[in-house]
């Protein structure tokens, strides 16, 4: 039984309730992300002093990587003809992190500059095996004015997700999912993002 599952029968009585003690996962909050003015001010005083470093070290990791070297964070390539992406482990980054969702936010504000805009924002507090987790995902897209008119439409790099997993370990995942379809241009190359992204 989850811990949640536990407190929820502790709470409300678990012999005439029936609160589903098999499921190992339990959602207990989601919604919208809202970043309060304090998380917002904490979160530029980490970025002035630490934003550049911790993108050098991911930058490092991704190259060491790609060569088959060893890096510390995990970094995991995924490379489809829809769908590119990487994922990493957070929890040996050696730069201060703050809060995982400061590498989403760091990430967010780059590919906006590249012409992209947040479509929704969305977050899930669970329960699993004991744990107390969190996931946060950020969905952008190109500005809808450049999907209206006469096809083909201008795709970028498709659209992107970024997502932070807190649990066990801290992981971060970028994917960027393209249109292969005659309505849209081929997208730009995947390999140039990350480079957006980590210089």
């Amino acid at each position: 039984m989850s811990f949640a599952n536990e407190v929820i029968n502790q709470l409300f009585g678990g012999s005439h309730n029936k609160v589903n003690i098999s499921n190992e996962k339990l959602v207990l909050d989601s919604g919208q992300i809202k970043r309060t003015e304090s998380e917002l001010r904490e979160y530029q005083k980490w970025s002035d002093q630490y934003s550049t470093d911790v993108l050098f070290e991911l930058k490092q990791n991704a190259l060491f990587s790609k060569k088959n070297l060893s890096n510390q964070l995990n970094f995991v390539w995924l490379n489809r003809s829809t769908v590119n992406g990487f994922q990493l482990d957070l929890l040996n980054l050696k730069t201060p992190l703050g809060n995982i969702w400061y590498l989403s936010e760091i990430i967010k504000q780059k590919i906006i500059s590249l012409g992209y805009m947040v479509t929704h924002a969305e977050y899930a507090d669970y329960s699993e095996k004991d744990k107390l987790c969190r996931k946060e995902r950020l969905y952008l897209k190109t500005p809808y004015r450049m999907r209206i008119g006469t096809p083909p439409f201008n795709q970028l790099y498709g659209n992107i997700q970024l997502e932070s997993i807190q649990k066990d370990t801290l992981k971060f995942k970028l994917l960027a999912t393209t249109y292969s379809d005659r309505n849209y241009n081929s997208p730009l190359p995947f390999d140039d993002l990350v480079d957006t992204i980590f210089y």
